[in-house]
């Protein structure tokens, strides 16, 4: 091919804040060509729920028309859904005929979703590379109320948008962050969000089990302007520039935080435990979980790998979300910095998803 391709671009819709990108294909590589970030105030969405349809219209027009990078043409988009109402896990059955597998799925989705399946999406996927036995078979089931999902199609059309496809937040987020989408190890991704944080174990190539977690970035800061007595900017300055540096504001910083951080802790244990209870996991260590990585912009915060990696006993480290974009050294660095790409992660991965459909 002796042209670039754009593809649909990434729309990351959060309860404060809409991210886009895009990407394009040129010469065998890939580029960032288009990004943006909008604030969201609070109230127009909450906990994943559209409650001002109109504000929120208005904000994605915006945010499409003030990207940075190249102007965005297309009306194409893949777009994320929320984590908070969702359900995927992987799903293990005896092994069954393929056209008998959608009513083994709904018997499994009626015996653990407290919802009429008349009343939610659903899809599946089997994943072949981790049947369990010759007997069995692991099938990735993602499902959504509809109450939920039918605003967010509203919302995208009325702003003048035609989506490709929804994604399920985590969905996106293992597409930017496990290379090649496939892993030998088995990985856990912490999503620290400023009002959520979701857990995702990505076991044998696929996501094995998503959840969300009691800690977020905002009870963090909350926590430092309670325990300091200051207002929630001042807070807020101060979980990034000091973070768990006990060196700094004679360890105050630290001490605020350290209680819910703990608590974080306790929650990721319980999860690294259940995994390795699993029929999936092998036997031994709890090394089954080789490592975790953090994305999302709670993931900046200043000493947060060495202390969750002391306290788990397991390798911590920040995420790449560009490492299924730029390939090579020798490809073009993206103009977003690396700290602020990290709040992009789902919105990359989405992106990518653009780039699948436009080959399709």
């Amino acid at each position: 091919m002796f042209f670039s391709k754009f593809s649909a671009f990434g729309l990351d819709l959060s309860d404060l804040s809409i991210k886009i990108a895009l990407l394009k294909e040129a010469g065998g590589h890939l580029e960032l060509v288009s990004f943006g970030r909008q604030e969201i105030p609070e109230n127009v969405i909450e906990r994943g729920v559209i409650k001002k349809e109109d504000e929120l219209i208005a904000l994605i027009k915006r945010a499409v028309d003030e990207v940075q990078g190249q102007k965005i043409k297309t009306q194409h988009c893949i777009v994320s859904l929320p984590e908070t109402e969702s359900y995927i896990r992987m799903v293990q059955l005896p092994k069954i005929k393929n056209e008998e597998i959608p009513e083994a799925i709904k018997w499994e989705l009626e015996a653990n979703i407290p919802i009429a399946l008349d009343d939610i999406y659903f899809d599946w996927q089997v994943i072949d590379k981790t049947s369990v036995s010759e007997n069995q078979l692991n099938i990735l089931v993602g499902a959504l109320p509809k109450a939920l999902v039918d605003p967010y199609l509203s919302v995208i059309k009325k702003a003048g948008l035609k989506p490709l496809a929804f994604e399920i937040e985590s969905v996106a987020t293992v597409q930017a962050l496990i290379k090649d989408g496939t892993s030998q190890e088995a990985i856990m991704i912490i999503d620290l969000g400023a009002k959520k944080t979701t857990l995702v174990i990505f076991a044998q190539n696929s996501i094995w089990l998503t959840t969300g977690l009691s800690v977020s970035s905002a009870e963090l800061i909350y926590d430092i302007a309670k325990f300091l007595k200051i207002d929630q900017k001042k807070a807020k300055n101060l979980k990034f520039k000091v973070g768990l540096d006990q060196e700094e504001e004679q360890g105050k910083v630290y001490q605020a935080m350290e209680p819910r951080l703990v608590e974080l802790v306790n929650e990721i244990n319980k999860y690294i435990d259940y995994y390795q209870a699993s029929k999936i996991a092998k036997p031994g260590s709890r090394q089954n979980i080789s490592k975790i990585l953090l994305c999302g912009g709670g993931a900046n915060m200043k000493g947060l790998s060495a202390f969750l990696s002391a306290r788990l006993k397991v390798q911590v480290s920040v995420g790449n979300p560009w490492v299924n974009i730029f390939t090579s050294s020798s490809d073009e660095l993206p103009e977003i910095a690396f700290g602020d790409s990290l709040s992009f992660t789902t919105a990359l991965g989405l992106a990518l998803r653009g780039i699948s459909e436009s080959k399709k």
